[in-house]
């Protein structure tokens, strides 16, 4: 770990990178962040929610621009000191309040943000608005359905509301003219954990650290990539994560 990841903190609320145990999660972020790369070349990007700043540079390998914003000062000073591009700025800047952001770029992305707004109406209103006419934005949340299952309430002290599939989609179609959802699933050897039940990533933090679950979690995270990962357009109420690509117009 070099001394830039030191500087932060793992709470829970972001993933962070060149954590041998926070690896599952780190990686199921990459898969989503190359997803976005796909739509990103050539383009003036902005990163809503950019964390530690790792998704933000790798946009920048291909688009024309990239702005990453979060409201947390330690998270921006510690990007703008560790992913330095020409074509990449970090802003300190809280996503509700956009309004200094003029309407000018092409792809918004906001990963794993929704679930922890109490006015998710403001959050896509804002979005939209920054957005050229033939803007295209990105969203993640976690499947309500897969990552809370079984309870009332979000497993995750830092969510405040989790989405279904159909939720999201009802939801962003309100401000949205074309709202497409897919879903991320294990791939590869997580595919084949999930069939044999060897480790289970979400809550494994709940286990004993004699359970042997638990000791094969240690061994199995640090082997995970972000090829692991797959997103599919079946049997969405099962996904991991909720991916929606949603056109302006």
């Amino acid at each position: 770990m070099d001394s830039h990841q030191i500087k932060l903190e793992l709470t829970g609320e972001r993933t962070l990178p060149g954590i041998p145990h926070e690896n599952y999660w780190f990686q199921r972020h990459v898969a989503a962040y190359k997803f976005a790369c796909t739509h990103a070349r050539g383009k003036r990007v902005v990163d809503l929610g950019c964390g530690e700043g790792y998704g933000s540079a790798m946009l920048a390998e291909i688009a024309t621009e990239v702005v990453g914003i979060d409201i947390a000062s330690d998270v921006i000073e510690h990007a703008k000191n560790r992913y330095r591009r020409k074509n990449l700025e970090f802003l300190l800047m809280d996503i509700n309040d956009l309004s200094s952001l003029e309407r000018s770029f092409d792809l918004a992305i906001s990963f794993q943000v929704v679930e922890h707004l109490s006015d998710v109406n403001h959050h896509f209103s804002t979005v939209r608005n920054i957005l050229r006419k033939s803007g295209v934005a990105l969203f993640t949340t976690p499947n309500r359905l897969t990552i809370s299952k079984g309870s009332d309430k979000p497993i995750n002290p830092f969510h405040i509301r989790e989405y279904t599939p159909d939720e999201l989609h009802e939801k962003l179609k309100e401000y949205f003219q074309e709202v497409d959802i897919k879903g991320l699933f294990h791939s590869g050897i997580l595919r084949v954990n999930e069939i044999i039940g060897l480790v289970d990533f979400v809550k494994v933090y709940e286990m004993s650290k004699i359970n042997p679950r638990y000791l094969a979690w240690r061994v199995l995270s640090p082997l995970v990539r972000s090829s692991f990962f797959k997103f599919m357009d079946n049997g969405l109420d099962n996904c991991l994560d909720i991916l929606a690509i949603c056109r302006k117009s």
